[in-house]
């Protein structure tokens, strides 16, 4: 297991926004303000750049739309939907981050697993709650640790529950 500032960039990358979008729409037609809208929720976030945390992301179920991972710290995020805002706190699961580097392909490769909770929320989602897990794939070719790798992606799921 080696540590390397492409390994941090892509990690922090990932974790950032990691994990989860809080999308504008309810699946069943009802106004947000008129009743709570609850059942299984997905996100996804897919980067292809090393250098930016967060990003766009996805969410499928109750809440369904796209957004902006904006990262707060290491285990915050601020997810941004056009009927509001969500913050989500993310914590790794004891054991559960692995990476590996070969260093004659250049060829790098991290992964994460653990819990996501809605903490607060803003608009449609001022009553958020809910939680889940998400796992995270990094992986790219880059053998300078001092530069950015030439190819590079982390994909975010998220799983569970949400009511908003």
């Amino acid at each position: 297991m080696t540590t390397s500032p492409t390994r941090a960039l892509a990690l922090v990358a990932a974790l950032t926004g990691v994990m989860f979008g809080v999308p504008a729409s309810s699946a069943t037609g009802q106004s947000a303000t008129t009743a709570a809208t609850q059942g299984h929720q997905r996100f996804l976030l897919i980067s292809t750049n090393p250098s930016k945390e967060g990003g766009t992301i996805a969410g499928f179920g109750p809440i369904h739309a796209k957004g902006t991972d904006v990262v707060v710290n290491d285990h915050r995020d601020l997810f941004k939907f056009p009927a509001g805002n969500v913050v989500i706190r993310h914590r790794t699961a004891k054991g559960g981050t692995h990476e590996s580097h070969d260093a004659k392909t250049c060829y790098f490769r991290f992964s994460e697993r653990g819990t996501w909770t809605a903490v607060s929320g803003t608009g449609a989602y001022a009553k958020v709650d809910g939680g889940g897990h998400y796992r995270l794939l990094g992986q790219g070719f880059g053998c300078d640790q001092h530069q950015p790798p030439k190819v590079f992606s982390v994909t975010i799921r998220a799983t569970g529950q949400l009511r908003y």
